[in-house]
């Protein structure tokens, strides 16, 4: 064990220093014939436990007695850290590119992920293992998760089809025009990096040039039961029952759906951080009135209103919430909002205006 620690150390130093290359080639020489079961016969590892041990029997004696003692122990330690510390990172880079994100179980603490809101996923702490009796899951739970990253590989090389996601009751921001590609958002009201997402997709004219739907998706919140932001599912509600309410004024060539979502993220002239507020800040009788009157600034009449009330808590509204939410997890898969599906790709965060682009132009090709 000793020369495969002293192979991984003189492997290092090498790349920075020719001076190293000969002692790794040693240790390498002792390395293979350890795992092919055969002894190492230059006496590599104890040469280099002589050296080590004979720089210290004068200087710091208890040391060197310490070494030589448990210096093999040492070595098995430090390789099985070196292993473990390569397959993570290894299954790290793997999950950057299958995710978006270096760590699936919190996206938004990889600091390498794109821009987006993150999708938690459940996890088995140590202290609860125990309490629960469930260690036996704690300690599977790496070897699990890396097998659920490899299945999810076919999903980063597949062409995405957009309309083949659609809600049955999806709307476009302009009416469909079969002579246009299809785009295909997957949002939550109250994250601030989906507005971003829109934004971006204005600037590139994707809005006029794509037959753009979305899916709501307020993302849950495991540790809560409830959501990520306090409200997201009160306006995702009003949002889908005000699919269902034609409009009998106002500007019908925008879906009115479509408006209102615009204005929960631009914001009105008396309050641009709308959705900000929303987010953090609002009661929950304050966030179902600002929404009220929202629908009346889109043109929608007192009646009109009262009816998108009454559907944003039906069973009607309730389920189409759920077949978005399934079509999200069970067949999209994404861990991030806001997800974009466009040009055949899949993105999971916020893509630059020329990006989107450039996918219009080979979608259109």
């Amino acid at each position: 064990m000793f020369c495969i620690a002293a192979f991984i150390v003189f492997a290092i130093l090498a790349i920075f220093s020719a001076t190293y290359r000969p002692l790794a080639a040693k240790a390498w020489h002792c390395v293979l014939r350890r795992i092919t079961f055969r002894p190492c016969d230059i006496n590599f590892g104890a040469e280099m436990k002589g050296k080590i041990i004979g720089k210290l029997i004068f200087s710091h004696p208890r040391l060197a007695r310490f070494l030589n003692r448990w210096i093999d122990w040492l070595s098995c330690i430090f390789v099985m850290l070196s292993i473990w510390s390569i397959l993570d990172v290894l299954q790290s880079g793997l999950n950057l590119w299958v995710y978006d994100t270096c760590n699936p179980q919190s996206a938004e603490s990889c600091s390498l992920s794109g821009e987006a809101c993150g999708v938690e996923q459940q996890s088995l702490g140590f202290a609860e293992a125990i309490r629960a009796g469930r260690v036996g899951e704690w300690m599977t739970a790496p070897a699990v998760q890396f097998f659920e990253t490899l299945s999810r590989i076919p999903d980063r090389l597949k062409t995405w089809q957009p309309q083949e996601f659609l809600s049955p009751t999806a709307t476009f921001y302009r009416p469909r025009d079969e002579g246009k590609p299809y785009g295909l958002e997957i949002i939550d009201p109250s994250c601030t990096f989906c507005k971003k997402l829109t934004r971006h997709m204005v600037e590139a004219g994707a809005l006029e040039n794509v037959n753009v739907s979305y899916l709501l998706y307020p993302i849950p919140s495991s540790a809560t039961g409830g959501y990520k932001f306090p409200h997201s599912f009160l306006m995702s509600s009003f949002i889908e029952a005000s699919k269902r309410v034609p409009r009998s004024r106002g500007d019908n060539a925008i879906a009115p759906d479509w408006q209102l979502i615009e204005r929960i993220f631009e914001g009105t002239t008396d309050d641009p951080e709308l959705q900000s507020r929303f987010a953090i800040g609002m009661t929950r009788l304050q966030a179902y009135a600002t929404l009220l009157s929202l629908l009346a600034d889109i043109g929608y009449t007192q009646e009109e209103v009262d009816r998108i009330e009454a559907l944003a808590s039906s069973e009607e509204v309730l389920q189409s919430l759920a077949e978005q939410r399934a079509i999200v997890e069970e067949r999209i898969r994404t861990i991030k909002i806001p997800t974009l599906l466009l040009g055949g790709r899949r993105f999971d965060r916020v893509i630059a205006p020329a990006n989107i682009k450039n996918l219009i132009q080979g979608s259109s090709d």
